[in-house]
């Protein structure tokens, strides 16, 4: 998107983005006639501004000159000229851009949808298509909101000091090529979510997403524990002090921790405070909706993943992908971070910076984690972040401690099974076998080995582009396979009943603690079948293998200490 710069009657420099109704901006005196990229705007009016050309000498003449030679200082091979715009004495009704139209339910609609965002030219233009509008209405709708102040126009990626920036997800390792316009540069980091490059602009609303308190119904279909009340207190205690401004909630597997903040949540709506519920991964979205809307029956709750059909959504609620999140400046006063230490987000500069740049001033930013990162435990340990604990689930019984089984023989694709497989058997007794591998070459052949093995056993497994993945897994809640194979699609974010759970190669480099304790963390997760077996099939045992069983024990051991759990009695 190009815009004309205008020189006002103050001698302030401007943008409009149609040429055919610069007339109708009254403040502007004169344009140049060739529209520019925003980022080139910006790198002249630094220049301007630089060489204080405004206070030297106040006249619209010495200024147009010392804009043009600036300009020409780029070296295109493009002729500009400064054209006046006469003064109109009579105005037609259309000058004030929006007279037709403020009163109409688009441009409610507009301002509705578009509070809090950051918005590229792709997403107004699939905004116009969903409020049926012409681009070139939507394009207005928002420069209306930029002269009245209550939004901006950014480059979405800018030149600095430094080098290049994407101004919607920071990150400064950027793709260069040459244009029209100079060297340019376009961003790899968030082009999952349309094109950001220096010749485009970023539409930046200002406003928050609450006009002011809402009316909250808050109907929890559930009784907090003790273990969670306690740490729902600390939580509220969080969200309405005044002094931290971030913690995290480390919660044993299946603890409820989402659960835990609902009552915060509900407090700040009620104050009028924006809040969002992130978390890396769609499947954790789509686990998390449900729950939310069942205890905020009445309240309008967006929920954004890549696969939503409908992209914009009104509510002070929202739930969404941390890839979502990037659509959002400044507008949540409430953030509740779930998974902080999974895949795509752990790690990921562009997804921590867009969730920190969705935070308003002053905002609230709580994480959530059954697998803390080293960096999160770091910044506990320096004081930087507050700890609230939640080591026990809601039916008071321990979590499942993994078993390691030495195996002699490889475990690579086509292994063989050997002796533990009485072990297979045995756990296939309490309920289905869930086998996590980790490689997906190693799916197909460990489901003809267990077939061989187990004859008249239903076996499959799935991974993350199987195409019949959704079903698959639905057959698998439904309890209809004896055995299970997967890569570490299922360590998060699901609950099956009855689960017991394999690792194969447990000791192989892709699986860290983290993995090995969520993987763990499926067994045992219902009143109705709290307990289970965990095996760790490996040559040997490794540093992520020990790690993850003390986490779990020390869950445990603190959980008995604080009487959240039963003890265990011992047989015999």
């Amino acid at each position: 998107m190009l815009f004309f710069l205008t020189l006002n009657h103050n001698y302030e420099v401007g943008v409009f983005p149609f040429q055919e109704r610069l007339e109708w901006d009254s403040r502007a005196v004169s344009y140049l006639s060739e529209p520019l990229p925003l980022a080139i705007i910006q790198v002249v009016l630094e220049r301007l501004t630089k060489k204080n050309t405004l206070n030297f000498k106040k006249s619209p003449q010495a200024i147009q000159s010392r804009i043009s030679k600036i300009i020409e200082d780029f070296g295109w091979d493009m002729e500009l000229t400064w054209r006046k715009i006469p003064e109109v004495i009579s105005l037609p009704e259309e000058r004030l851009v929006l007279s037709a139209d403020i009163g109409n339910e688009a441009w409610k609609a507009f301002n509705q949808l578009v509070r809090g965002r950051q918005l590229s030219i792709g997403d107004l233009r699939e905004l116009a298509r969903e409020l049926g509008l012409m681009d070139e209405v939507i394009t207005k709708f928002a420069h209306y909101n930029v002269e009245q102040g209550c939004a901006q126009w950014v480059p979405s990626v800018k030149q600095n000091k430094r080098g290049w920036q994407c101004q919607r997800c920071g990150e400064q390792d950027l793709e260069e090529w040459p244009s029209f316009y100079g060297v340019a540069a376009t961003c790899q980091s968030c082009q999952s979510i349309g094109v950001s490059n220096s010749l485009n602009v970023l539409y930046r609303d200002k406003r928050s997403i609450l006009d002011g308190p809402s009316v909250v119904l808050f109907q929890p279909h559930w009784n907090l524990t003790e273990a969670q009340r306690l740490a729902s207190d600390q939580v509220s205690e969080i969200i309405k002090g005044t002094s931290e401004k971030v913690a995290l909630l480390w919660a044993a597997c299946g603890a409820g921790k989402t659960e835990v903040c609902f009552p915060s949540a509900a407090w700040a709506l009620a104050q009028g405070k924006s809040v969002l519920f992130a978390a890396p991964r769609q499947d954790v979205i789509h686990d998390i909706a449900p729950r939310l809307q069942r205890d905020f029956s009445n309240y309008p709750i967006q929920v954004l993943t890549g696969t939503t059909t409908v992209k914009f959504q009104v509510g002070g609620l929202v739930l969404a992908t941390t890839h979502q999140v990037l659509r959002f400046w400044r507008c949540f006063d409430v953030i509740f971070m779930d998974e902080m230490d999974a895949f795509p987000y752990h790690g990921n500069r562009a997804l921590e910076w867009g969730l920190n740049q969705a935070l308003r001033p002053g905002g609230k930013l709580l994480y959530l984690t059954a697998t803390p990162s080293h960096e999160g435990l770091k910044a506990v340990r320096k004081g930087e972040i507050s700890l609230i604990r939640l080591p026990a689930r809601h039916h008071r019984n321990p979590l499942p401690v993994p078993i390691w089984i030495r195996v002699g023989n490889s475990l690579e694709a086509n292994g063989s099974i050997g002796l533990w497989a009485k072990d297979i058997e045995s756990l296939r007794g309490q309920g289905s076998v869930l086998v996590f591998v980790p490689k997906i070459s190693w799916i197909d052949p460990w489901i003809k080995s267990f077939k061989q093995r187990f004859s008249g056993w239903c076996v499959d497994g799935s991974y993350s582009a199987d195409p019949g993945r959704n079903m698959k897994i639905k057959n698998l809640q439904q309890g209809k396979y004896d055995i299970f194979i997967s890569t570490t699609i299922l360590e998060r974010g699901i609950t099956l009943l009855g689960i017991q759970v394999v690792v194969l190669g447990a000791d192989h480099p892709i699986f860290d603690e983290r993995a090995l304790v969520q993987m763990a963390g499926r067994v045992g997760r219902t009143r109705e079948r709290p307990g289970g077996g965990v095996l760790f099939l490996a040559k040997q045992i490794t540093p992520a293998m020990k790690t993850a069983v003390q986490w779990i024990e020390e869950q445990n051991r603190r959980a008995l200490e604080l009487g959240l759990i039963d003890p265990v009695e011992k047989e015999g």
